[in-house]
């Protein structure tokens, strides 16, 4: 999909974090298709954890709703993923474990920076995104509501819950238990830590449903213990250990309303979005479920939620099936019509 673009470089200088630090970023994207003279044909697609531009391609395309024949679309990498600004590629002394807290917040700041600074670029026909790539949409729609048109934020929250938090805490034990670890100053990459985080997500992405469905059968896994054999022992390995611990931190700071001007009331938050927003969880998925976003659409204006009536867990927004693809792609082409 992406093989002919070029991924651009957008650097940032003194920018200052939500924390107040002040650091030089890089912000790594895509940026294709056909922008309209009047700049108002944009899609935004911020990427998700452990992910970057490359696994983005699975709602784009000339048969689909967002086509870059009649859409500009912008892929921007989120820190900490290993493409743009991370742990792993920033030099002393910020580099691995010096690196700083980057938030969901300071991602979406960037982003805004570089739609003005570098495509002038006022306004967003729709940002859209799954999982840490849909909780940067809801940041979106609170951050900036007057340049926000619509938003899909699939199988996200617009609050990391405390469920949540704790498996994402479990997830980070489990990787600095490796004895190469050294307190994210490794000399090798701690690969069996890894492995056994990977291990141990993988009972929450799928959820129980794609395994009493035996739904690895589709991909070639002959039972449960060949899926974590084959699929997810090393699922890890090409990622860098302390982006991985990055993008969980971020991950957990995630608040729309953690910030001076909602002061902590999501509620307030919530009422603040004036973007359409269209909500849509997974109905297996274990650490976003359906109800937390029934909650928040009390407080939406122009809100709804529309379940993914998946058996993927998680991945029911990661398009794994043709039913939950043709889901998703009906949402984004009644938006992009209305």
């Amino acid at each position: 999909m992406f093989n002919n673009q070029e991924i651009k470089s957008f650097k940032l200088n003194n920018f200052e974090l939500k924390s107040g630090d002040l650091v030089n970023l890089e912000l790594n994207y895509l940026a294709f298709g056909n922008l309209n003279t009047d700049k108002s044909n944009v899609i935004l697609y911020p990427t998700r954890y452990a992910g970057t531009h490359l696994e983005q391609g699975y709602l784009i395309g000339n048969n689909q709703p967002i086509n870059p024949e009649n859409y500009f679309i912008i892929i921007p990498n989120m820190f900490c993923n290993g493409v743009s600004s991370s742990p792993s590629n920033t030099k002393s002394p910020l580099n691995g474990s010096n690196f700083p807290l980057i938030t969901i917040q300071d991602n979406i700041s960037a982003q805004n920076e570089l739609l003005i600074q570098v495509l002038g670029i006022e306004k967003i026909k729709l940002v859209i995104g799954w999982s840490m790539g849909g909780q940067q949409a809801y940041q979106w729609a609170t951050q900036f509501p007057d340049k926000v048109e619509n938003i899909i934020a699939m199988c996200a929250h617009a609050k990391t819950s405390g469920h949540t938090h704790v498996f994402l805490e479990g997830m980070y034990a489990a990787l600095t238990s490796d004895l190469n670890w050294n307190n994210g100053d490794y000399i090798e990459q701690p690969n069996a830590g890894k492995t056994t985080m990977a291990m141990t997500w993988a009972g929450w992405a799928l959820g129980q449903n794609w395994f009493r469905e035996k739904l690895y059968l589709n991909d070639g896994y002959k039972n449960p213990q060949e899926v974590l054999d084959k699929l997810w022992k090393t699922i890890y390995f090409k990622r860098d250990a302390n982006d991985l611990l990055a993008m969980i931190r971020t991950w957990q700071e995630h608040n729309i309303s953690d910030n001076k001007l909602f002061e902590g009331n999501l509620e307030r938050a919530l009422k603040s979005i004036k973007a359409n927003v269209v909500l849509m969880p997974g109905v297996n998925d274990l650490y976003f479920p359906p109800e937390e976003n029934f909650e928040e659409l009390k407080y939406l204006k122009n809100g709804k939620v529309e379940v993914i009536q998946s058996n993927y867990g998680h991945y029911a927004g990661a398009g794994k099936c043709k039913e939950d693809l043709e889901c998703v792609n009906n949402q984004i082409r009644n938006l992009l019509s209305s």
